[in-house]
């Protein structure tokens, strides 16, 4: 019978088992594939986010930073060096009652579940995006605990770009949902509309709507086109570049007339025509 020793596996045909194939071109069929992370995650040179070790009782957790059975904030969807040194008791994640082991991997080549329950070493814990809001840090039996809070991260990015193309109907729906306020530096461009439920203040360019069809300022044309309705208008030129008409339900005139084409005031007529008619003998 022929031995093999220390030589790769060859083939001319490719590979097959059952739920996992590689055929003569290399393709890979599997059912599933776990990504492991490799050893140069665990590089020692590399400095941890945090050292946990315990106080002089063996009473409570020291994490540095932080302090004795700190609360700890992590963020989704990152990777945290956590160095254990020494520790009495064993290290545990918890959601509830039950531990809690996604992303966690150990310098001993501990994955998951096999990670925890660790005294010494180094523990890489990439936090899914899928992790609960709180996780609590403890031993076994539950006497030396602490919490840490989960959020979603906080991001300073080049760009950015949101690729789905849900519309929003309120301030709590759509492609992109801001909870709280946002400010821009420069300027903008949206191609839809904009709603302002708490109004708009500033110079806008663009058209400007009072609802989902009442067009207000047609800004390509440089018009206010829409019903302006229960208003005050002060201090503003109406109609001096092209005349148009109006109809009033009434008006008051300050002024005296001084041009031919001026209005007249009532003041001013029952002034005028009285006078006029004495002079003129009328």
């Amino acid at each position: 019978m022929s031995t093999v020793t220390n030589k790769q596996l060859e083939s001319a045909f490719g590979f097959k088992s059952t739920g996992f194939t590689v055929d003569n071109q290399g393709n890979i069929t599997a059912r599933s594939l776990v990504e492991t992370q490799g050893s140069e995650t665990f590089d020692l040179a590399t400095p941890a986010n945090f050292t946990i070790t315990e106080n002089g009782s063996n009473t409570a957790y020291i994490w540095t930073p932080g302090g004795e059975s700190a609360n700890i904030t992590l963020y989704r969807g990152e990777s945290y060096i956590i160095d254990l040194t020494s520790l009495t008791n064993a290290f545990y994640l918890y959601d509830g009652d039950t531990q809690y082991h996604t992303g966690l991997t150990h310098s001993d080549g501990g994955i998951g579940a096999t990670a925890l329950g660790k005294t010494s070493g180094r523990l890489v814990f990439a936090v899914s995006s899928t992790a609960p809001n709180s996780i609590t840090y403890r031993n076994l039996a539950g006497t030396v605990t602490g919490s840490i809070s989960v959020e979603d991260p906080i991001g300073s990015f080049t760009t950015v770009t949101v690729k789905s193309t849900n519309i929003s109907t309120a301030s709590n729906n759509g492609a992109l949902i801001v909870a709280g306020g946002m400010g821009v530096g420069l300027a903008s461009n949206f191609a839809g509309r904009i709603s302002a439920h708490g109004g708009i203040t500033g110079d806008l360019t663009g058209s400007l709507y009072a609802d989902d069809s009442t067009l207000l300022i047609d800004s390509t044309n440089g018009n206010i086109v829409g019903p302006i309705n229960t208003t005050t208008i002060d201090n503003t030129t109406i109609g001096a570049t092209t005349p148009s008409t109006a109809a009033f339900t009434s008006a008051t005139l300050a002024n005296t007339p001084t041009t031919d084409t001026s209005i007249a005031n009532k003041k001013y007529v029952d002034d005028t025509i009285p006078a006029l008619a004495i002079a003129l003998g009328t």
